[in-house]
């Protein structure tokens, strides 16, 4: 790798932020690390607390730094209430904002945005490339949209290099998202089967999702490029039985129909109760085909990814498992 003289990685006591820099010094990378907390999770590490809504500590912590990897955001929120109050648009756009316009005073020569392949939206089997133009439905998946064009904005007005990196679902240890879901469902021995599992979905362990983000960050870059960043497809069955099978559990046998689940969900969402009113577009997420091309990220990075589905959903449940027990005590 070319080493930059320095990187800053926002939202770095998150999941992938915290990887991405845990990847970093075991490579020896010179890396500075920002949060909104007070401290690194952990010590010893030139980390300097910062709100990426609060400008002047956003421009003290982008001294010295030729490169910024923005995984700071907000993120896996289930409530209905809360994606309502337009927290998305605050975090993922005001403060992608904040930050590019802010490392582009200082001369930060590449950005590195995290986004996600759900600015595309939903799709009828149908594989995304990063030339399919972007339909996002739902607050978060339009706040990652609108921060994409923020900071292209940005770069062009300022000359600064922008890579955007479009990743699909992150799983892993500390996974706080969908995976984590499905696989406490599966533990609680509640899952029921909707449709026949053949869909397939893009996912990627958190791994290689830092691994890709390093990879572009410590290489020269200009202009502005869009990656697709992705493991090779799975089906829903593949998943849900790789989880099921490091559980030790068996999936319940009931089976519904993905057109019958469909047409319950969409008449109990007419219901004012909060509980079903994401009913049918969870549903529909579920049965979604969810398929993107990396071909361009592996063609222009040689980036493979190394931890299998298999292998990571184990990973996770290992962690699941220890937390539950550190839980317990």
């Amino acid at each position: 790798m070319d080493i930059p003289p320095c990187m800053l990685v926002t939202g770095a006591n998150g999941f992938l932020g915290s990887e991405i820099a845990r990847q970093g010094m075991i490579n020896n990378l010179p890396i500075r690390e920002t949060d909104k907390n007070g401290a690194s999770i952990k010590p010893q590490r030139d980390y300097q607390p910062a709100d990426i809504l609060d400008i002047p500590r956003i421009k003290s912590a982008l001294r010295g730094i030729n490169c910024v990897i923005h995984a700071a955001g907000l993120a896996h929120v289930f409530n209905p209430v809360k994606t309502q109050t337009g927290l998305f648009e605050v975090i993922n756009v005001k403060g992608t904002e904040n930050i590019a316009r802010a490392a582009a005073e200082a001369a930060v020569r590449h950005f590195v945005l995290i986004s996600s392949v759900s600015v595309y939206g939903p799709g009828a089997h149908k594989i995304f490339s990063e030339d399919t133009s972007c339909c996002p439905v739902g607050p978060y998946a339009e706040s990652k949209h609108h921060a994409e064009l923020r900071a292209m904005e940005i770069a062009r007005n300022s000359g600064m290099a922008l890579t955007i990196l479009r990743l699909a679902t992150i799983y892993g240890e500390g996974d706080p998202g969908n995976v984590n879901r499905l696989m406490r469902v599966l533990d609680r021995g509640r899952f029921i089967w909707i449709g026949d599992g053949s869909n397939q979905k893009s996912l990627i362990y958190k791994g290689d999702a830092a691994r890709a983000c390093l990879a572009v960050a410590s290489r020269p870059a200009n202009g502005v490029r869009i990656y697709n960043v992705a493991a090779p497809p799975c089906t829903m069955r593949e998943i849900a039985d790789s989880l099921a099978m490091a559980l030790g559990k068996k999936p319940l046998p009931v089976r519904i129909p993905a057109h019958v689940a469909l047409a319950t969900g969409k008449f109990l969402s007419c219901f004012p109760a909060k509980r079903f009113s994401g009913l049918h577009s969870t549903i529909e997420k579920w049965l979604a085909e969810d398929v993107y091309d990396t071909s361009r990220f592996e063609r222009d990075y040689g980036f493979h990814t190394h931890v299998n589905l298999i292998e990571g959903l184990k990973r996770e449940v290992r962690w699941y498992r220890q937390s539950k027990g550190n839980t317990c005590q």
